[in-house]
Order: structure tokens, then sequence, then C-alpha cells
């Protein structure tokens, strides 16, 4: 195993658990990076954890292991923790996600579990190399009906890593899958889906609309396969426009608005949300956008936040979410800021909700969850 040293700000920061140091933070190294872990080590060669060392990433160094763990058997060992971890924590641990990156000692690794069903999604070249000893692990611990392995996201493409088709690692993975999920009934895309297929991260977006929602008129403006506009229609809304440029995902929506009872609710629009805003529809008492990837500086995007503000009645709530490892909550929330100045708005938030307890973050990176969402009322 070769040793990989850091300087020693960096090393003070992994001291105080920072689970990643940068590449100009390498001192030096003895060996080269081949897919197994390095030892890090201090300039005067205090240890400080097991690592994965990549030196085509800025973000070169991912910590996947304390200083007196072994290298061998470490993915069955975080894994079998993780699965622990669920069992407490989860009320259906049969739906949620199992392996949440740094949080649960994985760095890159994604797993979510579809009652039988998982779905593996890797974001650095030291999970993507592992990808056989991740399946067998997960084979030896939970016995899947199927693990399929989806490399196709837009995350992987910013970090410069090699997109693929969706390939099945075990079993036969299928298609379509359902669910229950605090009483709604949901169907989706396992293997063509946005992410793994269904967003397990807006569980509690989706609790807080049982509080908002009873007696509104509701627009959804992204709303996939309906993960949050379907809740909204159980918890009494009056009436639900959602719009979705995928006509797949659309007809998914669909779907679930049927079987949920809400089709006499609901009107599904396939199409732009941007197109939509400037039609002019509106006000609305409840409007919800958790909208695809955006980069931070794309114009497009604050326009899209002007005219949902816009789009929400004076008195009404807005719940808005990030797109996802594009903007600091800081950022978003300026934005948004800017935005309700546009229209000569005040806002004041109601909320601010994070992430499911199948999430686990690293207390020391702070400000780096993946989702930040804002519950806001508009005047």
């Amino acid at each position: 195993m070769g040793n990989t040293y850091l300087s020693e700000a960096a090393a003070q920061r992994l001291r105080q658990g920072l689970p990643w140091a940068f590449r100009e933070e390498i001192v030096s190294m003895d060996g080269a990076p081949d897919g197994q872990p390095f030892q890090l080590r201090t300039p005067s060669g205090e240890r400080l954890g097991l690592a994965d060392v990549d030196l085509r990433s800025a973000l070169a160094v991912r910590r996947i292991g304390l200083p007196h763990e072994h290298p061998e058997g470490l993915i069955p060992r975080h894994l079998r923790r993780a699965l622990e971890r669920r069992a407490t924590w989860i009320d259906d641990p049969r739906f949620c996600r199992v392996v949440h990156d740094d949080g649960d000692g994985l760095p890159g690794l994604l797993i979510d579990r579809f009652d039988q069903h998982y779905v593996v999604q890797t974001f650095t070249r030291a999970m993507d190399a592992r990808t056989e000893e991740i399946a067998r692990a997960l084979q030896e611990l939970t016995h899947p009906a199927s693990i399929l392995l989806r490399r196709d996201s837009p995350r992987r493409a910013r970090l410069e890593l090699p997109l693929e088709r969706p390939h099945v690692l075990a079993g036969s993975p299928p298609r379509w899958s359902r669910m229950l999920e605090l009483g709604a009934r949901m169907t989706f895309d396992l293997q063509l889906g946005l992410g793994t297929g269904y967003f397990y991260d807006l569980r509690e977006v989706r609790r807080l609309l049982r509080h908002l929602a009873s007696g509104t008129r509701v627009l959804d403006l992204c709303c996939y396969v309906g993960g949050l506009f379907v809740h909204a229609g159980r918890a009494g809304a009056r009436s639900i426009v959602a719009c979705e440029q995928s006509p797949e995902a659309a007809e998914l929506a669909r779907e679930n608005a049927e079987v949920n009872g809400l089709i006499g609710r609901t009107r599904i629009v396939i199409g732009d949300a941007l197109a939509l805003l400037e039609s002019g529809e509106g006000p609305f008492d409840l409007v919800l956008l958790d909208p695809p990837y955006f980069a931070s500086d794309d114009p497009r995007f604050a326009e899209l936040l002007r005219r949902t503000v816009h789009a929400t009645r004076h008195g009404g709530r807005l719940i808005a979410v990030a797109p996802r490892s594009t903007l600091s909550g800081t950022r978003f929330e300026h934005l948004l800021s800017a935005a309700c100045q546009q229209e000569g708005r005040f806002a004041v938030k109601l909320a601010q909700v994070g992430l499911p307890p199948d999430f686990p973050t690293v207390l020391a990176a702070a400000g780096a969850e993946p989702l930040h969402a804002v519950a806001l009322e508009l005047s």
C-alpha cells in the first residue's frame, strides 16, 4: 500500500473530520494511483487514514477509512454498517438510500434500494474500478433480486467521468418499479428515469406538503413522475397543474395521479416550464419547483425563479429546491431573493428542508449537502 503525504493545513482539516483534500495539498506520494487505497500521512509520517487518490480530480483525496482500519474488506464493512443504520433509522428500509457517499464512508458511491432491487451509481474512478466488489458485497449481504449499475448522470459528465448505458450487475432488474411512500403509490422507471429512478432525498419535502397543500391550487413546474404533486393532492389540494418536459415521465406522472385518485383534479402539461409560466397561467396558492440541472450562472435559471415567484399569489407559498450539486444553499437563496426583489415581493422563509436520515453527511463538511430546499411565503 502506498503513502500520500498531505500539507499540515490539509492534515488538520482531516483530523477535524473533513473527508477530503485538494490536489494541490498533496506534498508527495510513494506509489501510483491504481484503484487501491493509500495511507494518508502528515509530512512527519503521522497516519491520517485510508483514502482513494485520483490526481485527475481537483478533489484528489477522498478518505475511505480511519487511521486504525485495514484496507482489506473495506467495502463489505462499510456496506454492512450502512445497512445496520437503515434498519434502525428508516420506517421502511426496503425503500431507501442504502449508501450515501462520504456519510457512509464510501465516497463516490450511491446505492438506492427498491425492495429487492438495488441501483448503484459511482462518481469516482476508484469506485468505478470496484464495481464487481460492490456487487459481490451487496449479493452476500442482501441477497437481492437484481443489481443495476447507472452511470448516465450529468454529475459524471461534470466530473469528466465517462457516461455509460445502464448495466445489469446481477439478476433481472425491472424497467418499471412500484412503491408506497408516505401513503402514496408511485410508479417510476428504474432503468431510464432520472438519477436512480426516484428521488428519495425529497421525502421531507413531501412530509411538509401535508401541512401546506390543503385547499390550495397547486402548480408543479418540473413534476417528473409526480413525487411532489401527488402528495399535495393527497393532502387536499383542490386542483393541480403539473408540467414535465419528458413525455415518458409525464405519462408516469399521469398514471401516478390516477392510481392515487387525483386524475379529476390534475392536469398534466407536457412542455417547458418557462413556456408554461410565460403563458400567464396563474396565480397559484402553492408553487413547487424542483428543477433539473442548471449551471449556477445560467440566466435561464434566474428567469425561471423570477417567473415562479410571479406565479405565486400574494400570501401564497413557494417550495423551491436548488439544482443538485450545482448551487450552494447560500447562492440559491441569493438568487431567490433577487427574484423576489425583481417582482416586488416580500418573502418569509417558513422552513428549510433537509435530507432524510438515510442521507447521512459528514459534520465537518457542513454546507456541502446535495439538497437545499426552502418553503417561502410571498407577500
